[in-house]
C-alpha cells in the first residue's frame, strides 16, 4: 500500500490550505457567532468541488477519490475547523446520494452547488460512541408500501433547514445499514438543543428525534456500498481533527520561540518543547492512519476499511484533544482568551472528539 502523496494531492493540498487561511480563517469568529457561514466563503468552498461532490452530469465537479478528499478536509480544517465541518457536513448528502440515490433523489443535488444558501444534512451521529454497527435508529418496510425511521440522532447539521436530509439507520429485522431521504418538513420530525454549543456552530448541530411513516420512494439502495459512503462520512471528521491539531501545535510552537521567560524564550525548555514535539509526532502517526484508511475504501475493501475508519476516528479524537491541550497549557493563561485561536481550536477538537468515539476500540485502551 503507497501512503506517499501523488503530485495531484499535493495540489490539492497547497489550494485548500490556501483557502484555509485566506478565505476560512479570518471568518471563523463571526461565523461561530453567528451560526451561519457567509455566503462568499460557502460559494468559495463549493467551487473547489471538494466539499459538495457530485458528478459532472448533474452539476457537479466530479467526485474526488477519499484520499483526496481527506487531504481537502485537513487543510481546510487547518484554517478553521468549524468552518469546514460545516461545508463537509453539508455536502454530504450530495456524496450519499449520487452514490446510491435515484435519479429522482439526485436530481436536485445541483442546488447544493449552485445556491450558497442550500443546506444538506446526513443524520449520522447518535452519541455514546455508537458506531454504524450499533446504531440504535431503525429503517423498515411497513404494508402498504411505506417506510418508517424511529430513533434519535445528534449533531445534525442545519437539522431545521436541511434540504436534502438523509438518516442512516439500520434495518430493524436485518439489522443491515440503511438509509431514507427525509423531506423536510415533515410530520414526525422533532428537533431539539438548537442553541449555541461548546464549538462547531457554523454548522448549528442539533438532535433530531424521528417517528415517522414516508413512501417507499424516499429509501435508499442498502449494501456494502453504502457502509463505505459512511465510512467516508466518518473519516472526515478525523481529518478535520488532523488539520486542526496541526494549526494548533505549529501556533504554540511559534509563540514558545517568541514568548521570553527567565532570559530566554520558553521553547528552550524541555517542559514545553517536549510535549509539542511528542503532539506533532502523534499528529503525523494520525495522518497516516487516516490516508490508510481512505486507500482501504478506495479499493473496495470495506470489511477491511471498516475497522481502519474506527481506528482512525478513535486516534484522531484523542490525540487532537491532548495536542489542543497542550497548545493551550504552552500560552499559560493567554491560551484561554479570545486574542488567541488555540482555545477555539481546542473547544472544537473536544466537540468533535465526542461524536464517535468508542472508548473500548481507543488506540490507548489497554487490552484486555
Amino acid at each position: 500500500m503507497d501512503l506517499q502523496p501523488t503530485e495531484e494531492h499535493l495540489a490539492v493540498a497547497e489550494l485548500t490550505r490556501a483557502i484555509g487561511l485566506d478565505v476560512l480563517a479570518p471568518a471563523a469568529r463571526k461565523a461561530e457567532e453567528e451560526r451561519a457561514v457567509p455566503d462568499a466563503v460557502w460559494r468559495t468552498l463549493a467551487e473547489t468541488g471538494l466539499t459538495v461532490p457530485l458528478p459532472e452530469a448533474v452539476g457537479g465537479g466530479g467526485i474526488p477519490d477519499t484520499a483526496t478528499q481527506m487531504i481537502a478536509v485537513e487543510n481546510l480544517a487547518y484554517g478553521d475547523p468549524g468552518i469546514a465541518i460545516a461545508a463537509v457536513w453539508g455536502g454530504a448528502p450530495a456524496l450519499l446520494l449520487s452514490r446510491h440515490g435515484s435519479p429522482e433523489q439526485i436530481a436536485n443535488l445541483a442546488r447544493l452547488v449552485d445556491d450558497p444558501k442550500a443546506r444538506g444534512a446526513v443524520a449520522l451521529y447518535e452519541g455514546y460512541g455508537r458506531g454504524p454497527e450499533e446504531f440504535t435508529t431503525t429503517i423498515s418496510a411497513e404494508p402498504g408500501g411505506t417506510v418508517r425511521v424511529k430513533g434519535r440522532k445528534v449533531a445534525v447539521p442545519f437539522a431545521e433547514t436541511a434540504d436534502p436530509l438523509v438518516v442512516v439507520g439500520r434495518d430493524a429485522e436485518s439489522g443491515a445499514l440503511r438509509a431514507v431521504h427525509v423531506p423536510v418538513p415533515a410530520r414526525g420530525v422533532t428537533v431539539r438543543g438548537t442553541g449555541p454549543g461548546l464549538a462547531l456552530d457554523a454548522a448549528a448541530p442539533a438532535t433530531v428525534v424521528l417517528d415517522v411513516s414516508l413512501p417507499a420512494s424516499c429509501a435508499i439502495a442498502d449494501g456494502d456500498g453504502l457502509a463505505g459512503t459512511v465510512d467516508r462520512l466518518r473519516l472526515a471528521v478525523a481529518a478535520a481533527q488532523v488539520g486542526t491539531a496541526t494549526r494548533a501545535v505549529e501556533y504554540a510552537s511559534e509563540y514558545a520561540t517568541e514568548r521570553v521567560a527567565f532570559g530566554r524564550p520558553i521553547a528552550g525548555f524541555q517542559g514545553v518543547a517536549f510535549p509539542l514535539a511528542e503532539a506533532l509526532m502523534q499528529i503525523h502517526e494520525v495522518r497516516l492512519e487516516v490516508t490508510e484508511a481512505a486507500v482501504l475504501l478506495d479499493e473496495d475493501r470495506y470489511a477491511e476499511a471498516a475497522s481502519a475508519v474506527t481506528r482512525a476516528v478513535n486516534y484522531a479524537g484523542e490525540v487532537a484533544a491532548e495536542a489542543t491541550r497542550t497548545a493551550v497549557q504552552t500560552l499559560g493563561g493567554h491560551g484561554f482568551i479570545q486574542e488567541h485561536p488555540v482555545e477555539m481550536w481546542y473547544r472544537a477538537a473536544a466537540a468533535l472528539s465526542a461524536l464517535d468515539f468508542d472508548p473500548l476500540r481507543s488506540a490507548f485502551t489497554p487490552a484486555l
